[in-house]
């Protein structure tokens, strides 16, 4: 029998009290979660942009954007997932805060080095993300305040709230009211019916957090696919680039793009390339002796070096730091036998794998996160260079004079193709320069295998790894007493010490001299060849050492000659000279082949036909094929642009047409 009485009326009008009390509480976080979703997506990118303007002027000039309330939505529903499983604000604030807390500086850290956001598949390479753990300095400004103070007003609130609530308060008011409610069926019926309510209850939490999880990942996938766009001709600016979660999520195999589309993209390319020019060659192009075989005794060697920090020191534009001798001085003096000139790096005090990534592949990756290239090639098959060498009849080998898995550098290797790759274990060639191995003994390698001879030609490809930064974890440990041939002069710096300058002019001055042993080298033997050496990319400086060589902001032509890389060519096959004035790096895998007098592929077919419009494509610089700055794009430069992006897609996300993009042309005539 249920109880009855006067009691009635006051458990009725408990209940009463409770629901209103849960219906404000639940008022009063939906508010919440409204007004977190609404200011902490402007104020992570306000972090990233760090403008002159207040926090509250930024948010009321940008946060009507559609990339905001995207970022809004999603922070509203991880919110929700949370608080589904804790059924407490504060708790699921706290979490959510400091993920994304993390999130932007980390982001900003990568902005700041590279120019780019961190995504999420940053984060599958394991070297990088570890390396990325060292970077994760805070440094106090009024930036960090704001950023914090933010998240933790948030905080503070869900943490009100939740006390507000008073949680024991309201499960004793449902304990009285069953145990005055429930029927005498007993003790054990009471204890199990409550214990199949609270089962309920976590069953309808975790079904919550399941289905929140669900509609974050379809709205996400949703709201990609709607967005591949070609982008503006103009470099990409800061407040295009500062969406933290929109970048960190983006994804590019969710873009859309229709077969027929990528069919009516390689049709136009292929069927508008311009004539090849092949300095290599004496035959014009089409001539029977300009006709592609598969015969391999004309074919010579290719040998390419991408210098890790190798720049050309005259960008120093200052007396403040002098030096006792040019570091460009082996360089200088080969000018008179090689090509010589410069090109455009994507990137400048980091990011190698970006201009890896441009030459091995001849993709741009002002649209394609590098990062995320490498990591599609942990079991993925992607066309690169490899494969037209292959397709030649070539023994390919990849040379890295460091660890394997560092940036899964193994896998993407093999996954491009390379028929042989040589991590520094497998080198018979280890001297040290400071920190890692030399390139003095990554020429003598190079040498070692030419000289094993064999009925194929070879084409090596050869990463760096002397100058690169000393932060890595190595087996060896850092010469602090090396002695340098290059003496450093001037001024003292705080931030950089003379070591580290010394370190970076030294590497420069030996990766000249390394180049110079190959070039004697093979000017002795008989074994047609092509030498390529040029640098992925500046070395880093600090803001003070980048004032004292005449760099700093403002600086006449001081982003020009940070984003530029020099490259030197020497070959036994044509004495006619190469030009290089700022080409984009994905561009030099199309001027080689042209060089060496070898024959077409499909892909060299589209990259030349997007020299015709462009000579440099970067985040930074936008050239015309002339080399004049550009910010809007005519008709015929957009639709290239917009064929060769979509080709682009194909090659990474599609469904493989361009699987043979870079498979050699040997069936018919050269166009």
């Amino acid at each position: 029998m249920y109880k009855t009485g006067g009691k009635g009326a006051g458990l009725s009008k408990n209940r009463k009290a409770v629901l209103r009390f849960l219906s404000l509480y639940f008022l009063f976080l939906a508010g919440l979660v409204i007004l977190y979703g609404t200011y902490i997506p402007c104020l992570m990118d306000y972090y990233i942009v760090r403008p002159e303007e207040s926090y509250f002027t930024f948010f009321y000039e940008n946060h009507f954007r559609a990339t905001y309330t995207f970022e809004g939505i999603l922070v509203g529903m991880a919110f929700a997932a949370l608080y589904c499983l804790t059924m407490q604000a504060g708790v699921s604030m706290v979490i959510l805060s400091g993920l994304l807390f993390l999130l932007t500086h980390a982001s900003y850290i990568k902005f700041v080095n590279r120019k780019e956001l961190l995504r999420l598949d940053d984060l599958r390479l394991t070297e990088a993300a570890g390396m990325a753990v060292g970077y994760l300095k805070f440094t106090p400004d009024r930036f960090l305040a704001i950023l914090a103070g933010g998240l933790l007003l948030f905080v503070a609130a869900g943490v009100v709230l939740d006390c507000l609530g008073d949680k024991g308060w309201k499960a004793k008011s449902y304990r009285q009211e069953n145990a005055q409610e429930q029927p005498d069926f007993g003790e054990k019926s009471v204890l199990e019916r409550g214990r199949a309510r609270r089962l309920g209850l976590y069953a309808i939490r975790l079904l919550g957090c399941a289905g929140l999880c669900v509609c974050i990942c379809l709205y996400t996938n949703h709201f990609f696919g709607e967005r591949y766009v070609i982008d503006v001709i103009e470099p990409i600016s800061p407040e295009k680039d500062r969406y933290v979660l929109y970048r960190f999520l983006q994804n590019d195999s969710l873009s859309r793009i229709s077969v027929e589309q990528v069919e009516v993209s390689y049709d136009f390319l292929l069927s508008q390339s311009p004539p090849r020019q092949s300095p290599g060659s004496g035959a014009a192009p089409g001539s029977p002796e300009n006709t592609a075989t598969a015969e391999l005794s004309g074919f010579p060697n290719i040998i390419v070096i991408m210098n890790e920090s190798w720049w050309n020191t005259d960008n120093i534009q200052s007396d403040r730091i002098t030096f006792s001798q040019d570091p460009m001085g082996p360089y200088k003096a080969l000018t008179g036998q090689c090509s010589t000139g410069w090109l455009t790096s994507p990137v400048w005090g980091g990011g190698t794998l970006r201009p890896e990534v441009e030459f091995l592949t001849g993709l741009n990756t002002k649209y394609y996160n590098a990062d995320s290239v490498y990591a599609k090639l942990q079991g993925h098959r992607i066309p690169s260079v490899a494969d037209y060498f292959n397709g030649l009849g070539y023994e390919t080998v990849a040379i890295h004079p460091y660890y394997g898995y560092f940036y899964g550098r193994e896998a993407a290797y093999a996954g491009m193709g390379f028929d042989r790759v040589i991590f520094e274990g497998d080198m018979q060639h280890k001297d040290i320069y400071t920190r890692y191995i030399s390139d003095e003994s990554l020429a003598k390698e190079i040498i070692a295998l030419s000289r094993q001879g064999g009925d194929s030609p070879n084409f090596i490809w050869a990463v760096s790894m002397a100058n690169h930064n000393r932060t890595l974890e190595y087996h060896a440990d850092t010469l602090v007493d090396y002695d340098y041939p290059i003496e450093v002069r001037g001024e003292k710096l705080q931030y950089e010490g003379y070591d580290t300058i010394a370190n970076y002019i030294n590497g420069i001055y030996l990766a000249n001299q390394a180049f110079a042993q190959l070039v004697d080298y093979f000017s002795a033997v008989e074994q047609p060849t092509v030498l390529v050496m040029f640098g992925d990319h500046c070395p880093f400086f600090s803001a003070e050492t980048l004032e004292a060589f005449g760099l700093g902001e403002g600086a006449d032509g001081a982003k020009e000659r940070l984003y530029s890389t020099p490259v030197i060519v020497w070959s036994n096959v044509s004495e006619e000279k190469l030009d290089f004035s700022g080409e984009s790096m994905y561009y030099l895998p199309m001027m080689l082949i042209d060089y060496a007098g070898l024959p077409d592929s499909d892909m060299a077919r589209i990259l030349r036909y997007e020299r015709s419009y462009f000579q440099t494509n970067s985040w930074e610089f936008v050239r015309d094929a002339s080399g004049a700055v550009i910010r809007e794009g005519t008709e015929e430069q957009i639709r290239a642009l917009s064929h060769y992006k979509t080709v682009q897609y194909d090659i990474l996300e599609g469904d493989g047409m361009g699987e043979d993009v870079w498979k050699p042309i040997i069936s018919k005539r050269w166009e």
